[in-house]
């Protein structure tokens, strides 16, 4: 990026304090982390829950900052615009970086796939134009209203599109977001009970989500799931905008006529498309659903698409296959966890033509029906039969409680690991997964 700090102070509406002959110099790159500072760079101090970036300021000037946007009067701090919120002022610059580029933007949410469905968007644009340089994709968990800006502002002239996450814990987060990045296309996985702690029911995660369309360009497309229990409300959120659905059935505008030995036949509004779906599960496959139909609306060749979604690996973290001790097969789910994605992952180890084993930690963030939540993942379990059951957690109790078999728990991660090497056989499949808080990559490591 370039921009000259004097329209920084502008973009941020802020004050300025400290050599004024600096207000004509250009900055590069914007750095909220002292540690990664270069000369003559701009440093964002960021207010977070257990850390103040303000207080790292003069130590940022002394590295090579430029100048330092803060939110107080810091004494002995040189060369600093002050500004009411360091969060806003990383969002405003990010959304003025944004409006200087003509790309076209992705933006997706929802509250499972949105990674995976992110990565294969990308895999088809890199496809579409023969370089993954050429494609901006969030990184990790850049979702939020400090992680969106920083994507944004890498945002460089070379590229011809750009694809990014909007994750929420919040009302009025997406929203924020959405106005930040103004996306020609954005896209909608589903509505399950990810974050209902923090919006009382599925129906308000619905409308939070919805909050997506808001910064939706006015020539914009929505792409929405068919099939999803709150469709008609995120369709009438979508504000007369053209909607591209998509779905299992032929209800939608991008459906499976059938699959056939694992190749699926996929009816789009540009001609069927037969695509082989190498990540695993039925949620995987409505993942590239909604990434087809998201390229369908970028316009994108079928050829590409095809590419695309053949090309696509596993996500790290997420159904990642791996070898085990003894050489078993090993999936690892850590990345995070919900009722609707364990059930997905049920799913795919009761399929496995294995021994099976299903090594689980609590789901978070789930509010008052959080024991209830747990017991039917139990419910469904049983249901699945899959009998060698061992978790830790609190809640995962209630899990164990319900699934019956030979399901066991244990109140550290030490322990159940112990049991499980005795369990573990050349045949076996095991499957891992908990909330983020869990930290059940630490299993992982241990039986890999």
């Amino acid at each position: 990026m370039q921009i000259t700090l004097n329209k920084i102070k502008k973009i941020v509406s802020g004050k300025y304090y400290g050599d004024t002959s600096l207000l004509h110099k250009t900055i590069k790159n914007i750095s909220i982390n002292s540690k990664d500072i270069q000369k003559n760079d701009l440093f964002l101090g960021i207010k977070g829950e257990k850390f103040d970036g303000d207080n790292f300021a003069i130590s940022a000037i002394k590295k090579g900052a430029l100048v330092a946007v803060v939110s107080r009067d810091i004494k002995n701090l040189e060369n600093k615009i002050i500004v009411k919120n360091g969060r806003e002022a990383l969002g405003k610059i990010a959304q003025y970086w944004k409006a200087q580029s003509r790309l076209p933007l992705i933006a997706i949410t929802g509250s499972n796939g949105k990674t995976t469905t992110k990565e294969m968007i990308g895999s088809i644009l890199s496809c579409h134009v023969n370089s993954k340089l050429k494609v901006l994709m969030s990184q990790g968990n850049f979702n939020n209203d400090i992680g969106l800006p920083l994507s944004l502002l890498n945002i460089k002239k070379t590229q011809k599109f750009a694809v990014v996450e909007m994750g929420m814990n919040h009302k009025g987060e997406i929203k924020y977001l959405s106005e930040i990045a103004k996306p020609d296309v954005a896209v909608i996985t589903n509505i399950g009970e990810a974050h209902i702690e923090f919006f009382g029911s599925k129906e308000g995660i619905a409308k939070a989500k919805s909050e997506i369309f808001s910064g939706l360009k006015s020539n914009g497309i929505a792409v929405i799931n068919r099939e999803d229990e709150f469709y008609s409300l995120l369709k009438t959120a979508a504000l007369r905008k053209k909607v591209i659905t998509f779905g299992l059935t032929a209800k939608s505008d991008v459906y499976v006529k059938k699959t056939v030995q694992g190749i699926s036949q996929i009816k789009t509004p540009k001609g069927i498309l037969e695509i082989k779906v190498k990540l695993k599960g039925e949620h995987n496959l409505k993942n590239a659903l909604a990434a087809i139909a998201a390229s369908i609306a970028l316009k994108i060749p079928l050829k590409a698409i095809k590419r695309g979604i053949e090309s696509i690996k596993s996500v790290h973290g997420r159904l990642e296959l791996k070898k085990g001790l003894h050489n078993c097969v090993l999936i690892d789910d850590t990345y995070n966890a919900n009722p609707a994605s364990m059930r997905a992952a049920i799913d795919v180890l009761a399929n496995q033509d294995c021994e099976k084993i299903l090594i689980i930690g609590d789901m978070g963030e789930l509010g008052k029906k959080e024991v209830e939540y747990h017991k039917s993942i139990g419910a469904y379990i049983k249901k699945n039969k899959i009998q060698d059951v061992v978790g830790t957690g609190k809640l995962t109790k209630h899990v164990i409680d319900n699934c019956k078999g030979n399901a066991k728990w244990f109140e550290d991660k030490k322990t159940l690991i112990r049991y499980v090497k005795t369990k573990i056989k050349k045949n076996s499949c095991v499957l891992i997964k908990g909330s983020r808080f869990m930290k059940m990559e630490e299993v992982v490591e241990a039986l890999t």
